[in-house]
């Protein structure tokens, strides 16, 4: 029966990746493959290992790029299925497995090629490694083989997204206060493992320092500044929402109470039991998902916090959920929960499929892949139009990476695409070479804009540093009859002055 939910919810999972364009996000990560190295402005290199994998096999396509996220998905629900069975039995193997597939965060979030792909899936494998050292007898060859391939697991968590550090520091906090565990920190695999880990991390780390540590800087400012909108209350409710809608409300529910009874009982017990002991492990499990949930409570008090930052917590918290016995966790809630959950997943599909919903466009964020290729489309007619005609090269220029990575994905050649970041925060088009090192005096630039009062204003910038601009047609972003967003279309040729483009479009290293 495990197998049937795992293959069902990969099913659902390509008939949904064949269904949706790529997300900015994705397009985003996608052109990091084109420049790969050792860390990024955002994240660490896993997400573009993962997708430069995927196209090597099947091209720089939608295929391509979410193939490596389908088998990261697919790693997972196995993981957890064959975890739950090892801490509890086959049937509650078949309840992870209906767990994961239920989950819009699972079944809908891992279609997608983000960072939290690679790193779920390595945290499930990590985990099902863990159980397996903890189960092992202290100092055992069993247990260091098992130490060592949870750090191997770990390392690749490191690499896919920073946030994986909280694995660790979660489990060591645990041993030091659980006195069955406290044992594990005088063998030497948990050490071992941290070490292995941190060699396969030691690249992201030299790469930031070859880079002032922008990548650490950016991340710890993103979640941890106490510069944020709104109050702490409404953020921290925000973040239970977004909980709410990733594992949908009674399972959520089910999940925390799951957690919690499973610390207070192996809690109760902490004298009596054995250190490779089920309770003992559940602890440790418990303690991993509770750690990352509090630790994203607190930087929502500071800091606005996405919906998917704490879905680390989940893998943990799953196999507890499946694994528990107590009779609210098999009978009423359980069925209530599985059932709503099926229908909120349903409706979920219907809506990717096909806007059913009365959702403004500009707030659906499935909507959020729609236009691209119609945008693409209208700016290779303008780049090979007759205004541009005696021009060397033709480049290719939006504000935002958003809009720069889809460009680049959608136009017919794929070429480099500038992100200018004047009107939009900072991001890895920063560290690339831009406008300014690229554009010669005899080129020609298309260039992307919002068609708004702050897109001409940002379109007359620009155009005081070429010799002829001319304004273009303004493309509708659509997703079926509903209008996503606008964008205008401006063509520039021959650059006046090299130095004036330098300062007003922020060189490289000016930026850093």
């Amino acid at each position: 029966m495990s197998a049937v939910w795992i293959a069902g919810a990969f099913a659902v999972r390509t008939l949904i990746a064949s269904r949706v364009p790529l997300l900015p996000d994705e397009t985003y990560y996608w052109d990091w493959t084109r420049h790969l190295q050792a860390g990024y402005f955002d994240h660490p290199p896993g997400i573009a290992l993962l997708i430069r994998g995927g196209t090597a096999l099947f091209g720089n396509n939608r295929l391509g790029i979410r193939a490596g996220p389908a088998l990261c998905a697919l790693v997972m629900h196995v993981s957890l299925t064959v975890l739950a069975v090892r801490l509890g039995n086959a049937r509650d193997g078949v309840r992870a497995a209906m767990i994961m597939t239920l989950l819009p965060l699972a079944t809908l979030g891992l279609v997608l090629a983000t960072p939290d792909a690679p790193l779920l899936a390595s945290a499930s494998v990590a985990l099902l490694c863990l159980e397996r050292a903890l189960n092992a007898p202290v100092k055992s060859r069993a247990s260091l083989c098992w130490w060592l391939l949870t750090g191997v697991a770990l390392g690749i968590a490191f690499v896919s997204k920073y946030a994986a550090v909280l694995l660790p520091g979660a489990l060591v906090a645990a041993c030091i206060v659980y006195a069955p565990l406290r044992v594990r920190l005088r063998e030497p695999g948990p050490w071992l493992a941290s070490i292995i880990a941190l060699v396969c991390f030691a690249p992201v780390v030299r790469w930031n320092a070859n880079n002032d540590w922008i990548s650490f800087r950016f991340q710890l400012n993103h979640g941890l500044s106490s510069a944020a909108r709104g109050n702490p209350i409404n953020r921290e409710l925000e973040m239970i929402g977004g909980q709410l809608g990733l594992a949908t409300p009674i399972l959520a529910v089910l999940m925390i109470v799951a957690v919690t009874y499973a610390i207070l009982r192996a809690w109760r017990n902490r004298l009596e039991v054995p250190n490779n002991s089920a309770q003992a492990k559940r602890f440790a499990f418990a303690a991993i998902a509770t750690t990352i949930t509090a630790f994203f409570a607190f930087s929502a008090w500071r800091h606005s916090v996405e919906a998917n930052w704490p879905a680390l917590a989940y893998p943990a918290a799953i196999v507890l959920l499946a694994t528990n016995a107590d009779r609210w966790s098999r009978q009423r809630w359980w069925k209530g929960g599985t059932w709503f959950a099926i229908v909120v997943l349903l409706l979920a599909i219907v809506q990717v499929w096909s806007p059913v919903f009365p959702i403004a466009p500009p707030k659906d964020p499935i909507a959020r892949a729609y236009g691209w290729d119609k945008l693409a489309g209208a700016v290779d007619e303008q780049r090979y139009g007759p205004f541009l005609d005696s021009t060397n090269t033709r480049w290719a220029a939006a504000d935002r990476y958003q809009d720069a990575s889809e460009l680049a994905f959608h136009l017919h050649d794929q070429p480099q695409v500038f992100s200018l970041n004047l009107n939009s925060r900072s991001n890895q088009y920063d560290l690339w070479e831009g406008p300014a090192d690229k554009i010669g005096s005899n080129d020609g630039l298309v260039l992307v804009l919002d068609a708004s009062a702050q897109g001409d204003s940002l379109a007359a910038l620009i155009g005081g540093l070429f010799a002829q601009s001319q304004r273009g047609p303004v493309v509708q972003m659509m997703r079926q009859a509903g209008v996503i967003g606008e964008r205008r279309i401006w063509l520039y040729r021959n650059l006046k002055n090299v130095a004036a483009a330098k300062e007003v479009l922020h060189a490289p290293a000016s930026r850093r």
